[in-house]
């Protein structure tokens, strides 16, 4: 349900440049699922402006969604990717710095949960 929501929020707001999204749940189980659900949803919607997103750590996705996903971004403005927590193995880091070559990704940064706190105060609260 929050998906379809996010589905149509994006399809109206064609100028977001940046998109910053948390999940407060300790529920695991569901991480993969959200954070494939959360990139095909960007893949339908995603603003034509859009060049920074911001996930919490409760986004897992597999390494073939993500790669879908990067395929469907090239052409449009380079993207800051930033997460939380997530475990970046070598095939991820891999996949990330070959778009990062290509131009596709402009900056990759696994923050610590700390870090992204205060940059999420840093930006609701300045």
């Amino acid at each position: 349900a929050h998906f379809i929501e996010l589905e149509k929020l994006l399809g109206v707001c064609k100028n977001l440049k940046s998109l910053l999204i948390v999940i407060l749940d300790d529920d695991d189980t569901c991480s993969l699922n959200n954070g494939e659900e959360l990139l095909r949803v960007l893949i339908r919607s995603m603003p034509t402006n859009l060049k920074e997103i911001r996930f919490s750590r409760k986004f897992k996705f597999s390494l073939e969604n993500l790669e879908e996903f990067l395929e469907e971004w090239k052409g449009r403005h380079a993207l800051s990717m930033f997460t939380t927590g997530n475990d970046i193995d070598d095939d991820c880091t891999k996949v990330i710095n070959e778009y990062k070559r290509e131009g596709v990704i402009k900056n990759f940064e696994n923050l610590a949960y700390v870090d992204f706190i205060g940059y999420i105060t840093n930006i609701c609260f300045s």
